[in-house]
């Protein structure tokens, strides 16, 4: 249905054409389909203009065109994860099973552009997408209000790290969890570092932490901050050794972070709770992980407790 005495009544009215001008603009409006069947697989456009987005005026584009220009250092990314950005974009787009809206990042001169685009299923076979329209419904100059609301809720505003909340959608899948396990600790004697330097100097001793993690990033390790000094290792590919390897590095680095770590002689209580597929609740891998912590701190300081011990 078109509605043409509307349409009509708003071009004589205001000298707006709504289909020319509004729905199908040259200006942003970008409009494109993507032939999940054919390969190599292509974004083809259909209406707009692309090099107002940077692009080469063509007709189509190859995925590896597109992913040139998307910038991986992005809010969104520092959450879902940098190295993998571009992988699960793609992942997003041709296993979509449902309408859905996308926020894609495009590298520009002096910053990052956003797009705002849907994406609609037109044809289905099996249960399978076939075929699927995309439109640029909006542009920002800056990150979306959308993209900073996620990011507080998922990444740590303190130290960067992972949230709770976080750590709740990674194990949504226990498809993947190969030699898995969780470190649950939290920092003894952070007390004594808020009592003698204050807790801006307690703040910055968390941040310190983070970035240390941070900086030595790898594949099969994820950190979570769940609250005060409490923190949670999500590990994969380890074998009983590693991961008791790796929590003693946990507590020389706490150890040895700054000189006043070492002057307040802090430490950690660490709990490791090894993560099954049959178990892999949530909320069962905190309160077994805190008890083996808990169990660590009444051994003394820098103490490892397995949760298959308490």
């Amino acid at each position: 249905m078109i509605n043409t005495k509307t349409l009509k009544r708003v071009k004589q009215t205001y000298q707006i054409d709504l289909i020319e001008d509004v729905f199908f603009s040259s200006t942003y409006h970008v409009t494109f389909i993507v032939d999940l069947l054919l390969r190599p697989r292509k974004i083809q456009i259909l209406t707009g203009d692309v090099t107002l987005l940077g692009f080469s005026k063509q007709e189509s584009f190859l995925f590896s065109e597109i992913a040139s220009h998307i910038e991986t250092e992005n809010a969104l990314a520092e959450v879902e994860g940098k190295e993998t950005f571009l992988e699960d974009l793609t992942k997003k787009l041709i296993n979509i099973t449902e309408d859905m809206q996308l926020y894609i990042p495009l590298k520009i001169k002096n910053g990052t552009l956003w797009l705002l685009v849907g994406i609609d299923i037109l044809t289905k076979n099996e249960g399978h997408t076939e075929l699927i329209f995309g439109r640029i419904n909006r542009i920002y100059d800056n990150t979306p209000k959308g993209i900073l609301y996620y990011k507080s809720t998922y990444q740590d505003s303190l130290t960067r790290l992972f949230t709770r909340e976080t750590l709740k959608i990674h194990l949504q899948n226990p498809t993947y969890l190969e030699g898995a396990y969780g470190i649950y600790f939290d920092i003894d004697h952070f007390k004594t570092i808020n009592d003698i330097y204050g807790h801006k100097a307690g703040d910055l001793f968390l941040i310190e932490l983070a970035n240390r993690f941070i900086a030595n990033w790898e594949k099969d390790v994820i950190y979570y901050r769940l609250g005060g000094d409490e923190f949670f290792v999500f590990v994969l590919n380890h074998s009983e050794k590693q991961i008791i390897d790796r929590a003693k590095q946990i507590i020389f680095l706490i150890e040895n972070l700054n000189e006043k770590a070492i002057a307040a002689k802090v430490s950690a209580s660490i709990g490791i709770v090894p993560i099954k597929k049959e178990c892999y609740d949530y909320t069962k891998l905190l309160d077994l992980g805190d008890k083996a912590m808990y169990e660590s701190k009444n051994k003394g300081k820098g103490m490892i407790t397995f949760a298959k011990d308490v």
